[in-house]
């Protein structure tokens, strides 16, 4: 194996595609691979995870692990053996820097014991346009205070150990695109960039945050092309104005945010010489597509178009992660609990009369980025003794509206008018298809209760109880049920 395939071998980051070490990935390893990026189909469990990422730091002397562990509506460790907190959008509104940087501790110390070194968080974009796909993964609309609480949010997780990444650079709160589907488009001139769009990236930086992820968003007063191959972007603006020498890696080149420009390999050229250090290729992006990945940045140094001296420089700067100190602490549970409750907004009396509740569960449009999508209260109120009957539809389901009007029909025939009745939603105002649906609710049961877990939008104070969360992490849902069961829930 030559330098110049190590050094094309060592900015790269691939998914690993199964839950145990495979043949191909002990073979790029010993090529020079960077690492991995986990995801939550290589998760089992919490032991599954341990004994995987101790076997894959086994195999070479710097094998970087990254993951996607945010907090909130995108968590891959919450299910095994991680913790539960709120995500950045619950935290925004508490409003207490503080205690985000208690939330971030309590993720980088669950990373730490899981063995990861690398954290693809937190998500610093200002969510001006409230149809952001990304709004419940960011603290607010308010620059100042998204840049206040970016800060605390990367302090508290390197704290544990675990290396920081604030994302997604320049930001897309502009756009309601999501980069998985498409490219977002953020118009704006370098003088507004500058000028204010750009302080919660210039306040992570401060921080002294060790990574910063670059986005698929096109910035058309800048350059043509998605902010992941611009130079003009990554050199000119990151490097140049902010001022940041830290590693820079790329979303994922699986995503068509930057896959209907350029396909993986040509793209993973043009990132590293626009001034990427780090390329992820994405979920399901491993094994061959490495081998192209390699090929073709060994290819783009032999013919002139990347110069080995960019590649090597990206090694350079990938080599300083994953040597902070590593927090000896175990991370606290009560943490996130008590975050979830002290976020949680009443409006009217939603407390179930009853032991027997209809449950109607509008499903959003699944984010690729939150991986497998598992919230609501079904669970915890089944646990706590209540009979459910359930009836989820989503966006796609053929006669949704037919569905929960033939249920609800149905169940207050058999138990009354006054039956429970528990509609689940989250960030209702981003898709049309509930609206009519939630019209009619309220027409036909407005002794229903409602529990919005998303980012607010619609007004429900038209229903019996209305029950803000915020966020669908696993302490969110268990502060909802607290509330629909007229108990106090958790306290310190």
């Amino acid at each position: 194996m030559n330098d110049l395939s190590r050094l094309a071998h060592g900015v790269l980051f691939p998914a690993l595609g199964r839950t145990t070490v495979t043949r191909w990935a002990k073979e790029r390893i010993e090529a020079g691979l960077g690492g991995f990026v986990l995801f939550g189909k290589d998760i089992s469990s919490g032991e599954q995870l341990r004994e995987l990422t101790a076997a894959l730091h086994g195999l070479g002397d710097h094998v970087l692990l990254a993951i996607d562990e945010e907090g909130g509506d995108v968590n891959r460790l919450e299910d095994h053996g991680g913790t539960s907190v709120p995500g950045n959008h619950a935290l925004g509104r508490l409003g207490d820097p503080d205690r985000t940087r208690q939330a971030a501790l309590q993720i980088g110390l669950s990373l730490v014991e899981a063995g990861i070194d690398w954290d693809l968080a937190p998500a610093v974009d200002t969510a001006v346009n409230p149809m952001s796909p990304n709004g419940i993964r960011c603290f607010g609309s308010d620059r100042a205070l998204v840049s206040e609480h970016a800060a605390a949010w990367v302090e508290g997780l390197q704290e544990a150990g675990a290396s920081a990444c604030a994302k997604h650079f320049p930001g897309h709160g502009l756009s309601g695109t999501d980069a998985h589907l498409g490219t977002p488009t953020v118009a704006l001139s370098r003088a507004e960039l500058l000028d204010h769009y750009l302080d919660p990236f210039r306040s992570a930086i401060a921080a002294g945050v060790d990574s910063i992820m670059v986005s698929h968003v096109r910035l058309p007063e800048i350059d043509e092309v998605p902010a992941t191959i611009s130079a003009a972007v990554l050199t000119g603006i990151l490097r140049g104005e902010l001022g940041f020498d830290g590693v820079v890696i790329t979303d994922a080149l699986e995503m068509h945010g930057i896959r209907d420009v350029a396909g993986l390999p040509e793209a993973a050229v043009r990132a590293i010489a626009a001034g990427a250090d780090a390329l992820c290729l994405g979920a399901w992006a491993y094994n061959e597509d490495v081998d192209a990945a390699v090929s073709a940045l060994v290819g783009a140094v032999r013919d002139g178009t990347l110069s080995e001296q960019r590649l090597a420089e990206a090694n350079e700067r990938i080599a300083r992660l994953g040597n902070r100190p590593k927090s000896t602490a175990s991370h606290d549970d009560s943490v996130g609990r008590q975050l979830a409750e002290d976020v949680v907004v009443v409006h009217g009396d939603p407390v179930l009369r009853g032991k027997r509740a209809l449950v109607i569960r509008l499903d959003p449009t699944h984010s690729p980025a939150a991986g497998k999508a598992s919230w609501g209260v079904e669970q915890p109120l089944r646990d706590a003794g209540v009979d459910l009957e359930v009836v989820a539809v989503n966006g796609s389901t053929y006669n949704g509206d037919g569905m929960v009007r033939a249920e609800l029909g149905q169940y207050l025939d058999e138990c009354g008018p006054d039956a429970d009745v528990v509609v689940l939603t989250r960030s209702s105002h981003r898709f049309d298809w509930q609206r009519p649906i939630l019209d009619r609710l309220r027409e036909r049961h407005p002794q229903a209760v409602i529990v919005d877990m998303g980012v607010p939008g619609d007004d429900f104070s038209g229903f019996r109880g209305w029950i803000q969360t915020f966020g669908a992490a696993r302490v969110c849902s268990q502060a909802a049920t607290h509330r629909l069961l007229g108990t106090r829930g958790f306290s310190r």
